[in-house]
Formats: structure tokens, C-alpha cells, sequence
């Protein structure tokens, strides 16, 4: 069997990935493997390589989100209107015309913590909606520009906590984590998630400003033919570096270094980010029936199924990724946590099976089907590894 290692060697070798990072431990040290693999020509990679990882974001700001319930700064169920009043004012979408015209209803549901950090809140984005494309089609400012506000000044898709709907919720949570801490979602975790993990320094939202970031960047691969190879293109931007704000869904620039010692930290269940309690609702189900129902079509869109591209199981979503309900999966087990970001990023935290990982590359576009094999044959790996071990 060609382990890990050579897959992922020859993968950068043959034009698959112009570097990959992977980093996987168990919660005893019995498992511990880390490694970079960069192809020859191409741009170094290392464990502390700073990339875009888009969704990845996600995790960080769920956990910083959640840190201020711990503080008693806001509960999980309490009403954000006074925190997010421009989202507040949204009416549910029930119609667009094809000039752009809408029609919406009053807003019944209160928007809470909850529903942005489980993606119920009916704060969508506009790239995976049809008719909210068609509206920011329509909108005269250039929102890629802005703040958060700007950028997604738009209707709800449906009462909150009634349906689910991948969204922006994330980047909204940031919003009032920088309201309730006076700093920035950039400072607040610079002091509250990478300075208790003791890697201050390697994350931020503006690369532009911290050369210890920007210097240790690689450049975005896309791989234009599903059959050719992903090629690197230096001087290319990426939505984060369009970015004038911090957004809390998806604007980050990070090492999987970083990423992986937040994974770890809540696989441990040390405490060094969130109290057990708190860090235990991020594994339990938030969903209702219907927004069960939604997330099932949902991860049945042909771009999901390339992301993950397991048969049918049961899943709902926690506070912070996607979550495993089932057991009939062939290695993730029951109330495993996972997400990723576009450039074929992935992590997981299953704390039944005692592993966490992360996979890192930067090859466009999202779901490529060359990358998917490599990040499934990474999990595979790691669960053989951790059986092997016990």
C-alpha cells in the first residue's frame, strides 16, 4: 500500500498541488504527523506557510464568538438587534424581479448567536443563492469594498431558525465580537485565540501590514483543465486580500500550524479557549427537522458532494462545522466536527475516535475532484493510524 507520505509526494511532484500541508495528532501523542511537501520550482511550503483559508475562518470565530458566552458578555439565544441593527432591519426575501426588485416580509424570529455560528439565521451568501446574485447584481456600490454591512446588504432567505442556509453568518458573528470587546476580530484574536495557543504572530485579516505573514504567503494555483495540472499564479488576488475589514467567515490568513492548534486544544478539551461546557455544545446538533432538511439538499449539490463525497449518512451541524449524528460511516464516527475553506482546505475534530487534523493547499477551484482524493485518503490515513495505535 503507498503510504501517506509518497501520496503526497507524488501529488506535488506531478502537478496535483504545487504544495500541500498536513498535520494530524491523536489526544494521547500516540499519532503525531506533520508534514509539508512542496513541488520542484514552485513556492516552498512549510508547516508555518500563511495561506488563504477562506471557510477555515469559520472555526477560529466560532470559538471567539463562543468565548464571549463564556464571559457572560452575550447568550447563545439573545436577541442581537441591539448589536447588529443594520441586520436587524432585514425582511425576509420573498420575491426578485429581474431588474432587481424586491419583495420582502417583517422579520418575526429574533437573530441570535446561535443562528449565525449554525448558518439558521437566513444570512446567505449571494454566490450560492440565485436570487440574492441577482440583487447585489443590481446594487450600485462596489460591496467587495466594504465593511460587513456593505458587503452583505441583503435580505434574509427565511425566519431565522426556521431553515438552514450556508451563509455569512460567521462574518456577522464578528461583528459583535468586535462591539462586545471594544478590539478588533483581528486584536481580539491575536490576544484570545493565538496567544493562549502560543502562536501569536502567525495569523491576521491584513497580510499587507504584518510582514511576518505576508513574507511567508504562496501564491494561489487554479487548475483551469479538471485533467491538467494546478498552476501557481503570482501577483493574482484573492478575495481576502479585496478585503478592508475583518471578516469573521472567511478573511483570514493563516498557517494549518494555527489552524491545527485550535483544532487540538478542543479535541483535548484543555480549556486554554473555552470551558468544557461550552466547548461541548459545539459537538451537539443545533438543527431543527427542517433545517435538517436543508442542510440534506444542501450537501446533495453537486459541489458538496465533491467536497464530500461520502454516501448519505447522518448529519447535522454543530457550532462551528459540520457535524457526524451517524455511526455508519466507514471512519468518522459519531459527533465528528468538520468543515474546510475553498482552496481545498480541510479539518476535522473527532473527539470519539480521539484524532483532529488539518489538510492545507491552495488550488482552485473549490471541490477540485484530485484534491478531494488526496484530503479522503489524509482522513483515511489517520484513522488507520489511530486503530493501529490503540
Amino acid at each position: 500500500m503507498t503510504s501517506l507520505s509518497d501520496l503526497l509526494e507524488s501529488a506535488v511532484n506531478n502537478g496535483t498541488a504545487p504544495g500541500i500541508v498536513v498535520i494530524a495528532k491523536d489526544k494521547d501523542g500516540k499519532v503525531d504527523y506533520a508534514k509539508a511537501f512542496s513541488s520542484q520550482g514552485g513556492a516552498l511550503y512549510s508547516l508555518d506557510t500563511a495561506m488563504v483559508v477562506s471557510s477555515m475562518t469559520k472555526l477560529p470565530t466560532s470559538v471567539a464568538a463562543l468565548q464571549l458566552v463564556d464571559k457572560g458578555l452575550v447568550a447563545l439565544d439573545e436577541d442581537l438587534s441591539r448589536l447588529l441593527p443594520s441586520l436587524a432591519e432585514k425582511g425576509v426575501l420573498t420575491s426578485v424581479a429581474e431588474d432587481g426588485t424586491l419583495t420582502v416580509r417583517r422579520r418575526q424570529n429574533p437573530i441570535t448567536l446561535r443562528s449565525l455560528i449554525a448558518h439558521t439565521s437566513g444570512a446567505g451568501y449571494p454566490f450560492l443563492d440565485k436570487r440574492l446574485g441577482k440583487i447585489r447584481a443590481t446594487q450600485k456600490h462596489e460591496p467587495r469594498n466594504g465593511t460587513v454591512d456593505e458587503m452583505f446588504d441583503l435580505p434574509l432567505l427565511f425566519e431565522p431558525g426556521e431553515g438552514w442556509a450556508y451563509g455569512t453568518g460567521l462574518d456577522w458573528a464578528g461583528v459583535v465580537i468586535e462591539k462586545l470587546s471594544g478590539l478588533s476580530l483581528d486584536e481580539y484574536m491575536k490576544r484570545n485565540i493565538w496567544g493562549p495557543l502560543a502562536v501569536a504572530g502567525g495569523s491576521t485579516f491584513f497580510p499587507d501590514q504584518d510582514p511576518s505573514v505576508s513574507d511567508r504567503r504562496v501564491p494561489m494555483a487554479f487548475r483551469d483543465d479538471p485533467e491538467g495540472p494546478a498552476v501557481e499564479k503570482p501577483g493574482v488576488p484573492t478575495v481576502a486580500d479585496r478585503l478592508k475589514a475583518c471578516f469573521g467567515g472567511h478573511g483570514l490568513i493563516a498557517s494549518m500550524r494555527d489552524v491545527f492548534e485550535v483544532a487540538y486544544s478542543l479535541l483535548l478539551d484543555d480549556e486554554r479557549l473555552l470551558s468544557r461546557e461550552t466547548a461541548a455544545l459545539m459537538f451537539q446538533p443545533q438543527l431543527t427537522p427542517a433545517s435538517r432538511q436543508a442542510l440534506a439538499e444542501f450537501m446533495e449539490t453537486p459541489d458538496m458532494k465533491l467536497l464530500f463525497p461520502s454516501p448519505p449518512i447522518d448529519r447535522d451541524y454543530g457550532l462551528g462545522g459540520l457535524l457526524i449524528t451517524g455511526d455508519e460511516h466507514e471512519y468518522w464516527r459519531k459527533g465528528a466536527l468538520m468543515w474546510g475553506g475553498a482552496a481545498n482546505l480541510n479539518w476535522f475534530i473527532d473527539r470519539s475516535a480521539g484524532v483532529c487534523g488539518v489538510f492545507g493547499s491552495q488550488v482552485m477551484p473549490p471541490g477540485d475532484a484530485k484534491m478531494r482524493t488526496l484530503i479522503n485518503a489524509f482522513h483515511a490515513d489517520v484513522y488507520r493510524r489511530a486503530a493501529k495505535l490503540a
